[in-house]
């Protein structure tokens, strides 16, 4: 008996955040339902790092995030003045360099900070020695400028020429990216004339372009609404090259259940008016805006989500017990469908997922906290849409409250919502998948070029 061919994908992530491997686990689902014989394996952003220098650099990117909003936004805008001043074209900032040198204290306090010293291994040397050379000098100076450009270029070298080894490990037949930066390093691959031949899926889990997605450039866009589609073809994408498949989603958001069910599943109040709040991975925001939630004296029920951070969620619970009838707190939930299902409207942190699994779900979100950059592209889109938008914390309670006693603007909204929402982006990325894959296959068998 003739064995089944393998089909073999890569997936290409990032774990700053869980939108990107959740975007990537869901399509994966949606492949082993669909394709008998599929073997998959993940490649981690971080993973191709030491792993101090990985946890260091994802904590300064949460740190720039919450305490340097203008310099986050300019890194995310790939502005040209902080890029000038990072590769040694200008002076650094006194902000830039006292951000640095704190970090830098805080993960490598015992290590020597120059590349001819003894070292651990070749991450470590690089890092600390582009902080180093950042901060040391207000003066210009063409071999400091050199030699900053080198590390940066050397950095990037070392990064590609792992991620190319790994791949080599795997020989996929097909790559999905689902966040830029691998995506990035993929095409820099693909510039050594490495793996060429594999098509390659992006996966843009937001509502939103950014530009570096546009410099990967995959072969093929999955794009989650047509305001994206339009920006890929104003950015020169030609139309064939993009699908609009809605951002993926786990399976329990094919049909998530109604409020009803859900709110029995849970065993809260079904009756009482209902506000989920969340702040994804790691709870950003949340305990703020349940704070002025509970200051408001409002009747409505509070489903709250925590992040990883113990601290936040022990102070949470603290605040539970005492408002136990209107508090509901739960540790971090693999299937938010319930918890979405079960409320009127969503507060919380606008990542590109957990905005799609509001609108799957028919429920409006509205964003108190947000980290600028691609978040910004999320509130955008709902505002423009009328499903939420960003809310100030001191017009958050009041915000809600009238929207919850005005039933017939609620219940519009929920309707669009749903309208909106996209409940098989999966299914319809792994249906694309498997094609692409049958048609090489069956090209291959054939005799046809690639």
């Amino acid at each position: 008996m003739e064995q089944m061919p393998k089909m073999k994908v890569l997936f290409l992530t990032s774990k700053l955040g869980y939108g990107h491997t959740r975007a990537a686990d869901a399509i994966e689902y949606a492949l082993m339902e669909k394709v008998p014989n599929v073997e998959t394996h993940h490649i981690d952003l971080w993973s191709l790092m030491d792993e101090r220098v990985a946890n260091s650099v994802k904590d300064g990117y949460l740190r720039m995030a919450r305490q340097y909003r203008d310099y986050y936004q300019k890194l995310y805008n790939l502005d040209v003045g902080l890029w000038r001043q990072l590769s040694g074209e200008e002076p650094a900032d006194t902000a830039i360099r006292e951000f640095l040198s704190t970090q830098q204290q805080k993960w490598f306090p015992d290590e020597s900070h120059w590349l001819g010293v003894r070292r651990q291994n070749l991450d470590r040397a690089l890092i600390n020695s582009l902080i180093s050379l950042i901060c040391s000098s207000h003066e210009r100076g063409v071999s400091r400028k050199i030699i900053l450009r080198s590390i940066l270029i050397l950095m990037r070298t070392v990064l590609v020429n792992r991620l190319q080894e790994r791949i080599s490990q795997f020989m996929p037949d097909i790559i999905v990216a689902t966040q830029m930066y691998p995506a990035g390093l993929l095409a820099q691959v693909k510039k050594k004339n490495n793996f060429r031949n594999i098509p390659t899926l992006g996966i843009i889990t937001d509502f939103g372009l950014h530009g570096s997605w546009v410099h990967a450039s995959p072969d093929i866009y999955c794009a989650g609404c047509g305001e994206l589609f339009a920006q890929l073809t104003g950015r020169g994408i030609s139309q064939q090259r993009i699908h609009l498949t809605g951002i993926p989603l786990m399976p329990q958001f094919r049909r998530p259940p109604d409020m009803q069910t859900a709110r029995r599943k849970l065993g809260i109040d079904p009756d009482r008016k209902t506000i989920a709040v969340t702040g994804g991975q790691y709870g950003i925001g949340i305990v703020e805006a349940v704070y002025d939630l509970v200051k408001a004296n409002a009747d409505f029920q509070m489903l709250v989500t925590t992040g990883q951070s113990p601290a936040e969620t022990t102070g949470l619970k603290h605040l539970a017990a005492g408002h136990a009838s209107q508090i509901h707190v739960f540790d971090w939930v693999e299937d938010m469908s319930a918890i979405l299902g079960a409320a009127d409207v969503v507060v919380g942190k606008p990542g590109g997922l957990s905005v799609s699994e509001s609108l799957a779900c028919g429920r409006p979100f509205f964003a108190t906290c947000s980290l600028g950059g691609q978040e910004k592209h999320n509130i955008d889109f709902l505002t423009c849409q009328g499903v939420g938008g960003e809310v100030r914390p001191q017009n958050l309670a009041q915000t809600l409250k009238t929207l919850l006693n005005s039933e017939s603007q609620l219940s519009a909204m929920k309707r669009y919502a749903y309208a909106l929402g996209q409940r098989n982006g999966a299914e319809k990325i792994a249906a694309l998948a498997e094609k692409i894959w049958i048609d090489r296959k069956d090209g291959a068998t054939s005799g046809a070029s690639l």
